[in-house]
């Protein structure tokens, strides 16, 4: 049974899911996401993807932030706090699907015809309500100037294929970590399945691959040290489908090296 008020909210609290990762590396420039996924700390660092281009759905991947499955009933998330030594934007993402093998020299359309989502879109199905996707940058691409011919083609979540994402600009000499969103088409709410990506030009070296993902909450740190927190008051009873796997993406307002601490509070019932 859902958990419909504080009483029950309380009652089910689970001990903290704690985090602290550590950047010690610079980011590729201020207001380009970051993914924390392959950083040093604890959890400790993801291993890079290699199933393939179709990828692979997740339940679980070493290196997630810790969740587990309630007995019975739902999860929800009822804190998600933290503090850093810059000042950016902390988001929490459930990662559904990853890839591997996409050849960053190819310039014309790579197949992917990604392996089906796990249902933990907004509406716990498989069509891809609020799923979103990046290129995750893992080894360092070497491309001496910006790139804003990249698109993938995908299927959104009324079903209709061939529907066109693209990159504003993905930057010049991404740094590992580097994490770039689709933009999707005029209309669309999210990514069902992906048919193929399309580099445009070269990337020229290093190792990239796609992420599927729900956005789930994210903090403003605003003020070094200071912290801030989301909680059921001002954020409601976000809920973590079963096997979600939690994982950190950073928006910097600078390139600065950063350490960033914090817990996820869940509760189930």
């Amino acid at each position: 049974m859902a958990i419909t008020g504080l009483d029950g909210v309380i009652a089910g609290m689970l001990a903290p899911a704690d985090f602290l990762k550590v950047r010690s590396a610079v980011m590729e420039a201020a207001g380009i996401f970051t993914s924390l996924a392959y950083e040093t700390g604890m959890p400790g660092a993801m291993a890079a993807p290699a199933p393939g281009m179709a990828g692979v759905a997740l339940t679980t991947y070493d290196g997630q932030i810790p969740f587990s499955n309630p007995q019975s009933g739902y999860t929800y998330l009822t804190r998600f706090s933290a503090t850093a030594n810059t000042v950016g934007r902390l988001l929490l993402l459930d990662r559904l699907w990853h890839n591997s093998g996409i050849v960053v020299t190819t310039t014309t359309a790579q197949t992917i015809n990604s392996a089906a989502w796990p249902a933990r879109d907004r509406l716990e199905t498989i069509n891809g309500n609020n799923i979103f996707v990046a290129i995750e940058v893992r080894t360092a691409t070497t491309n001496a100037s910006a790139i804003t011919n990249t698109v993938m083609s995908y299927t959104n979540t009324g079903g209709t294929a061939s529907q066109i994402a693209t990159v504003q600009s993905f930057p010049a000499t991404a740094v590992a970590g580097t994490f770039v969103p689709f933009q999707l088409a005029a209309g669309d709410t999210g990514i069902k399945s992906i048919q193929t990506i399309t580099l445009g030009t070269s990337y020229v070296g290093g190792a990239i691959h796609l992420v599927a993902y729900r956005i789930l909450a994210d903090l403003d740190l605003a003020i070094v040290y200071a912290g801030n927190s989301f909680g059921v008051i001002g954020g409601g009873l976000v809920r973590l489908f079963n096997n979600s796997v939690p994982f950190l993406v950073w928006l910097p307002s600078g390139t600065a090296a950063t350490t960033i601490m914090g817990k996820l509070v869940y509760t189930q019932g």
